[in-house]
């Protein structure tokens, strides 16, 4: 019931909430009166659009906030506990972790620590430091951008990598060895997400201080889409140079002037580190 009542409490509509719960509206109108009934209260002033929270709504809207929080953190707690008896290790990465090299230092953590078992979890960086917080996962890897301004979370760099430009091999940059950000201004920009990763939004600063404010084309969830658009289209991106590493088809590197920190950095809470993320951060 509180549930239900959050998820019209926060659309504002029984028809909306409806949707989200993936239930029709005559369930959900008899579970929010009953929940009324239950608290002797009313939740909601109805209208024939829209319902509006009275003031017990509202602090039983805070109320089910801090319950819901309290639920989860507790349930993760229990399952880190069962994930640490079972010697098991739960790190979230971005795509290019293993591009970046870190297909070869999980061979090195296996041949150290053999009873320790591994589970990879592909996920962005903004998901990354909330599932650190709610102790979801036990450890990180993200780009240096993310890992800037994360307190109460400790960031550790694990590669030494700088950002370089991409463009397709038609492009009239293509020959370029060595370019400045300045010598961009004309160009047209792809990035990955910025509602993801904050790399994007540190180029976009660069571009700025160069005197500039980027053209920005398209935006990608997955690295590899990215530089598939770039390939075939006259777009250009810049990107960590171990993907320089990967082989890529119709893809030309330039390095830039400007030394743009792109490296892997590892993060995790130092504040309540498990003896198998304290082995997995010592071995760096």
């Amino acid at each position: 019931m509180l549930r239900y009542f959050y998820e019209v409490a926060k659309t504002g509509h029984f028809g909306k909430a409806a949707v989200q719960l993936n239930i029709t509206t005559s369930p959900l109108s008899c579970q929010i009166k009953e929940l009324e009934s239950l608290l002797n209260v009313e939740l909601f002033i109805r209208n024939s659009r829209n319902v509006h929270l009275t003031e017990p709504g509202m602090v039983l809207r805070t109320e089910c906030e801090q319950i819901f929080y309290a639920i989860d953190r507790s349930l993760s707690k229990v399952q880190r506990v069962g994930r640490h008896q079972n010697n098991t290790l739960r790190i979230g990465l971005v795509s290019s972790a293993f591009w970046a090299g870190f297909g070869s230092m999980l061979k090195e953590f296996h041949c150290l620590y053999p009873h320790y078992r591994v589970e990879i979890i592909e996920i962005n960086p903004e998901s990354q430091k909330k599932k650190l917080l709610d102790k979801k996962i036990d450890v990180g890897l993200a780009r240096f951008a993310d890992a800037l301004n994360i307190h109460p979370l400790k960031s550790q760099r694990i590669t030494d990598e700088e950002f370089i430009v991409a463009v397709s091999d038609e492009h009239n940059l293509k020959d370029r060895k060595l370019i400045s950000i300045a010598e961009l201004k004309d160009s047209t920009f792809s990035f990955m997400t910025r509602r993801n990763s904050a790399s994007a939004e540190m180029v976009i600063d660069a571009c700025m201080h160069a005197g500039f404010i980027p053209s920005i084309d398209s935006e990608f969830v997955e690295p590899n889409t990215l530089m598939a658009y770039v390939a075939s289209s006259q777009a250009i991106t810049i990107v960590p140079s171990s993907f320089n590493k990967h082989k890529w088809d119709n893809i030309r590197f330039i390095s830039l002037k400007e030394k743009l920190p792109a490296s892997l950095c590892m993060i995790y809470d130092q504040r309540a580190i498990s003896p198998i993320t304290k082995s997995f951060v010592d071995m760096f």
